[in-house]
């Protein structure tokens, strides 16, 4: 009685043991790469979101102290510069996670929506002068220099590849973030009057 005793409670591990590992494999383990997974899905947009706002602040609060010469070329020398800094205020806000392909022009855009940009006698695009424009020679018309109250958008991209995605064939997911905001008071440095 006892021999089969113990065959018959070493044929119950056993089976446990295949059923504990079925668990692991096609539950517990999903179920803890979903979570991980998700928590780096949700950090990455809430990083991109703060990028986007802390990239717009910062562009709404550049200032540059060059005159212009009369012509949009300055204008635009200023906008690649607040470019510079959007960029680098954006890349040190996301995170290591977070990476922006500045390279294309599909991943971000800093946009005037209250400035027209011109190539030539055409406009590119109604009503919206984008940074990236001024590389394709594109001149962003309006002003010598924006002024308070014009706004700027900073729009962010991000594609985020999920660790599950390679097990079941999900593909990848574009987070964007957008962040709008007014030009601070300020400015280029007043002309001096001519003395007498």
């Amino acid at each position: 009685m006892s021999r089969n005793t113990a065959e018959c409670s070493a044929q119950e591990a056993g089976q446990a043991l295949l059923e504990f590992a079925l668990v692991l494999l096609f539950v517990i383990l999903p179920l803890t790469i979903a979570i991980i997974d998700g928590s780096i899905l949700f950090y990455k947009w809430v990083a991109l979101n703060n990028g986007a706002r802390e990239g717009a602040r910062a562009a709404v609060i550049y200032q540059d102290t060059r005159r212009s010469d009369g012509t949009g070329g300055m204008m635009n020398e200023i906008d690649l510069a607040r470019q510079d800094v959007v960029t680098q205020t954006v890349e040190a806000i996301s995170g290591p996670l977070v990476s922006i392909q500045w390279d294309q022009p599909e991943d971000w855009e800093i946009s005037y929506p209250d400035s027209p940009c011109v190539v030539g006698e055409h406009e590119m695009q109604c009503g919206t002068c984008k940074v990236y424009d001024v590389y394709r020679g594109g001149v962003c018309q309006g002003g010598e220099y924006r002024s308070a109250g014009h706004r700027v958008t900073v729009a962010i991209t991000h594609t985020h590849r999920p660790l599950l995605g390679l097990v079941i064939g999900l593909g990848e997911i574009d987070l964007t973030a957008t962040a709008t905001m007014r030009i601070e008071p300020g400015g280029p440095a007043p002309t001096p009057a001519p003395s007498p």
